[in-house]
């Protein structure tokens, strides 16, 4: 719904996909046939060869996200999806949010959704609170909630799951991601 919201509605509109891995968001928008003009970037190449065959139609290309390959201005709408949680240090995370500014047309939409709590099991993964966001794009209107039951949580909850996942989803610190839109200064 993100997504459909934040591209053009009749007109052609160009979406980057950042940290595209194999492709699951291009596959999604193209059955729903959001864009025409779609591009994935990514790091490991197979995962690149991975989402081109499994949407021809759209452009995937080996690329940092740190040193995006294209001139500026070039998208409507940028997809982030957990994709910063990843990323190995905060000078990083300003470069990355700075080339995302620099591909994205003023009042375009970055598509959000992330961690906003460490992962205690995997040191490689971090959070990314609001307060982060509005560091690393300031002036950027932001519509950002928490959503997605804790996975921890969820997975135990076995047979009981139907009734008490939307409970324990109702309270706002058991919501382990972010997920909205950031639109780019005009």
């Amino acid at each position: 719904a993100l997504l459909r919201t934040s591209v053009r509605s009749g007109e052609p509109s160009s979406v980057i996909d950042i940290g595209c891995g194999t492709g699951d968001l291009a596959v999604l928008a193209a059955s729903a046939a959001l864009s025409s003009d779609w591009t994935g970037v990514d790091l490991l190449p197979d995962r690149i060869e991975s989402a081109q065959a499994r949407v021809p139609t759209a452009r995937f290309i080996v690329a940092s996200a740190d040193a995006l390959p294209f001139e500026a201005d070039r998208f409507d709408v940028a997809a982030a999806v957990t994709v910063f949680s990843s990323i190995p240090s905060p000078q990083t995370e300003a470069n990355v949010a700075r080339e995302i500014q620099r591909v994205l047309r003023p009042g375009g939409w970055l598509v959000w959704y992330d961690l906003r709590y460490d992962n205690p099991s995997n040191p490689a993964v971090h959070g990314v609170t609001k307060a982060r966001l509005r560091t690393l794009f300031p002036d950027w209107a932001m519509d950002l909630h928490a959503t997605t039951l804790a996975p921890p949580i969820a997975r135990r909850l076995g047979p009981a799951t139907p009734i008490a996942y939307p409970l324990l989803h109702a309270i706002p610190p058991l919501r382990s991601h972010l997920i909205g839109r950031l639109r780019c200064p005009s």
